[in-house]
């Protein structure tokens, strides 16, 4: 493994998990992500706009492309052998995971408007501790199955994640790592929060109709 140093490795960790690979992936098919749905270049419209098959080659795109330079530079000799950062092992490695983050939610690519950033958290919790995203994607499956609002089953999935890695008594860098890396997701979704109260009546009037009723049909 090439001894890039921890520097190198949040700069590649920003730009390559600056990649807006959903809007790639749209213009391929003649989609401008931007410009559909909700507007958002990540997974939930991308599924949304592009069917589920490339929706789920987004999301597998934005996790690798946040997971794999974090996992590179886990294995790089010269990270690992740097002097503690503020006197935290390993965070050099946290930086390069929230650079992951950041490049994503912020591309420079993109004036710095890019995603929500949760695919890539997931990235980043499968190299850190693979249990807690098994973890967390059990919980947003249930949860969106409970009240079937994306947005809702992300932040909670995310922080069950954080909590159950608090509980475990994860190093002081993977909790520093993960929590700032929520509350960023966090923030990206306030838009989402004041819109809560109306999504989650529609949901509980859709479930109430049942799944076949054709009122839940989205209007072409």
């Amino acid at each position: 493994m090439t001894n890039l140093g921890p520097a190198a490795w949040i700069a590649l960790g920003y730009f390559v998990a600056a990649i807006p690979v959903g809007l790639i992936v749209g213009k391929l098919r003649g989609v401008d992500l931007r410009e559909v749905g909700s507007g958002n270049i990540g997974t939930t419209n991308a599924v949304r706009a592009l069917g589920p098959v490339l929706g789920a080659l987004v999301f597998l795109l934005d996790l690798a492309k946040a997971g794999a330079p974090l996992w590179f530079a886990s294995r790089d000799p010269s990270v690992a052998q740097a002097a503690p950062l503020a006197g935290v092992e390993g965070g050099w490695l946290a930086l390069v995971g929230l650079a992951c983050v950041l490049g994503h939610i912020y591309p420079i690519y993109l004036g710095f408007r890019g995603g929500k950033g949760v695919a890539c958290a997931l990235g980043i919790l499968l190299v850190v501790h693979w249990p807690t995203t098994l973890l967390a994607l059990l919980i947003y499956a249930q949860t969106i199955w409970l009240v079937r609002v994306s947005a809702v089953a992300s932040l909670t999935a995310l922080s069950s994640a954080f909590a159950a890695m608090f509980l475990a008594q994860r190093p002081l860098a993977e909790l520093i790592l993960v929590g700032f890396m929520t509350a960023i997701i966090w923030w990206r979704h306030r838009e989402n929060l004041r819109e809560l109260p109306t999504k989650l009546i529609e949901a509980g009037r859709k479930r109430q109709r049942g799944p076949t009723d054709p009122a839940n049909e989205d209007p072409a």
